[in-house]
């Protein structure tokens, strides 16, 4: 009996794992979407893409330049922290749907209690 409230038991945080690893997983792909599409349209990331130099002409441009350019790096750590989270979501998934097809396998395996056990005659 206690065997059985242990599987029920493991058999949701299985299945949570699963549940809030796709959730991750959707998070970290939206974000990384999202920030993608501001980085697209970030002056500076655009001048860093092309690899060309610019020419300023006041200071105000200097530092409307480099406040973009502040932006474009905080917008790459983010990136790159959307990117983790959802391959952390990808590894619960996949960890918690090896657990569910493990817990099932054993399952399968499990003799049940109503048969009667064979008599060698």
């Amino acid at each position: 009996m206690r065997n059985i409230a242990y599987m029920g038991i493991l058999e949701r945080l299985l299945f949570t794992a699963i549940v809030v690893g796709l959730l991750l997983a959707a998070y970290g792909g939206l974000r990384y979407l999202d920030l993608s599409n501001q980085l697209a349209a970030n002056p500076a990331a655009q001048i860093h893409r092309e690899g060309g130099e610019v020419a300023l002409e006041s200071k105000s441009e200097a530092h409307g330049l480099m406040a973009a350019d502040i932006e474009r790096r905080r917008l790459l750590v983010e990136q790159r922290e959307a990117m983790i989270a959802g391959g952390a979501g990808l590894a619960l998934l996949g960890l918690g749907w090896l657990g569910n097809d493990i817990l099932r396998g054993r399952r399968r395996q499990t003799p049940s209690a109503d048969a009667e056990p064979a008599t060698a005659a």
